[in-house]
């Protein structure tokens, strides 16, 4: 069966994760997606992290469902390649910095005269306009000043810290896929084509603000303020492991405190329900640390996860990245797909999470290699026969 986007074509002229990624997730959700890269060069992230046969497993998931066309845009017979094959396209996905494609020829009102609805969606570390728009970017760089790394401020030292992943990219890669396909939806009511600017620094506080940043949503006097949610998270250490719980409704942290065989702070009338315990919260903390804490210790995350499922209490345990695929709900939700490459070898990599059931998802195809498919989009161009002639000048790779 096709994806939802069966029938659409997205060229990706992107690099890195952003836009990559926006284009992927397009890609596994059946669009043909053609990634446009440089002859010779290509994608950094082609070299970046483990790899093996030349492909690294990053670029896979992130480039996985494309076909790769090389062809030089800083030749104006490239621009004019680029620009025919523009034709022909739905969409276009690109994360080079500001001003650049415009600069080069193939910018929003330069592809719009070869294809009057196109989607193009632009997505950048800053966005277009302001003192910043023209920063070189990565994500660590957006991390800092987007809020997240205060947000995440070590509550022992006071010191922000990272995420320890690359965080704004990927939440823009999808921010901006889900903003794509809410333009072709208004173009097929008929509203046309359109130009989306998006950036890091937008997404990343958008994504922080309802919950880390809720008490800073109102304004003005009178505000009862409370504490925000997420730093009250703990991880509590395990005979094995770590694990945490979240005891909030009374019934909850009966529960817990049953499961822990701590029956004296159960009966504490300054614990007894909800309002008497965000009364008492340094108290709540200081259980936690004295009593809580020390009889988690004692368990082994299965000991932990049986008692406190049999109480019926909110928790988890900390399954590490090498044991992740081996988790029986991971197994029962199908997660992890394994597949042979045709140069990386075997590898394993998670599915894209939707499920569709009118146009259930086929497996993408592999990641590409560099110009792997030049030829058969230039066919596909009615261009196959000056394929030759521009592989000669280092127009194509």
């Amino acid at each position: 069966m096709p994806g939802p986007l069966e029938g659409l074509r997205v060229i990706d002229v992107g690099a890195l994760i952003a836009g990559p990624w926006a284009a992927t997730t397009l890609a596994d959700q059946g669009a043909d997606v053609i990634k446009v890269e440089r002859p010779g060069v290509g994608d950094l992230f082609r070299h970046v992290g483990s790899n093996r046969g030349g492909m690294s497993g990053m670029f896979h998931v992130l480039n996985r469902g494309k076909r790769s066309l090389a062809v030089d845009l800083a030749n104006p017979k490239g621009v004019e390649v680029f620009l025919a094959l523009a034709a022909t396209a739905d969409v276009i996905v690109q994360n080079l910095r500001p001003g650049v494609v415009d600069r080069i020829g193939i910018g929003y009102e330069q592809v719009k005269e070869q294809r009057e609805d196109i989607v193009y969606l632009s997505l950048s570390g800053f966005g277009s306009k302001g003192p910043y728009a023209h920063k070189r970017v990565y994500d660590n760089v957006i991390q800092t000043y987007s809020g997240l790394a205060d947000a995440q401020m070590n509550p022992t030292t006071g010191e922000p810290e990272f995420l320890r992943q690359l965080l704004t990219d990927k939440l823009t890669a999808w921010a901006g896929a889900q903003a794509v396909t809410a333009a072709l939806l208004g173009r097929a009511l008929g509203r046309g084509g359109q130009h989306i600017e998006m950036s890091m620094l937008d997404t990343a506080v958008a994504f922080m603000w309802p919950d880390r940043a809720g008490d800073r949503i109102l304004l003005g006097e009178g505000i009862n303020e409370q504490p925000p949610l997420g730093p009250n998270f703990q991880l509590l250490p395990l005979a094995d492991g770590f694990g945490t719980v979240t005891a909030f409704a009374d019934s909850e942290f009966t529960g817990l405190c049953k499961a822990l065989g701590l029956h004296e702070i159960a009966a504490d009338p300054r614990f007894a329900n909800t309002a008497a315990r965000m009364e008492n919260l340094d108290l709540v903390t200081r259980a936690y640390r004295d009593a809580i804490g020390p009889a988690a210790s004692k368990l082994t995350r299965e000991e932990f996860e049986r008692r406190l499922d049999a109480e019926d209490v909110p928790h988890g345990v900390v399954r590490r990245l090498d044991e992740l695929h081996a988790d029986p709900q991971v197994i029962a939700n199908e997660i992890f797909q394994e597949r042979d490459h045709h140069t990386a070898g075997r590898l394993r990599e998670p599915r894209h999470p939707a499920r569709f059931s009118g146009t259930p998802l086929g497996r993408p195809s592999d990641a590409p290699g560099l110009g792997e498919h030049t030829d058969e989009i230039l066919g596909e161009l009615d261009l196959g026969a000056r394929a030759s002639d521009l592989r000669s000048e280092g127009v194509i790779g």
